[in-house]
């Protein structure tokens, strides 16, 4: 079974009373009930019509993505700091 791409979302809430609904949209990963936000993954192609549908409801404030594909997270042991620049630079 290949492994499914996902994005990860910070919802910011104005109550956490419907949190229940936020299920429907992927899988809610964490609830921080006194910053009212959630944490939620979803999958990489419906993310754009998540985001929207999210942003439609109610009780919630804002719809922020995570930039985690955007940072390297590969990383090179036993290099110097001037070979990694080098690298990264040319």
């Amino acid at each position: 079974m290949p492994i499914q791409k996902r994005d990860g979302l910070v919802i910011w809430l104005y109550n956490t009373k419907y949190l229940r609904v936020l299920r429907r949209y992927g899988y809610v990963h964490y609830v921080s009930k006194r910053m009212k936000y959630a944490v939620m993954y979803c999958d990489h192609a419906s993310t754009d019509s998540v985001l929207s549908q999210l942003a439609k409801l109610r009780f919630v404030k804002r719809v922020d993505p995570s930039h985690l594909q955007e940072v390297r997270t590969t990383y090179d042991k036993g290099k110097s700091e001037r070979e990694v620049k080098d690298e990264i630079f040319n």
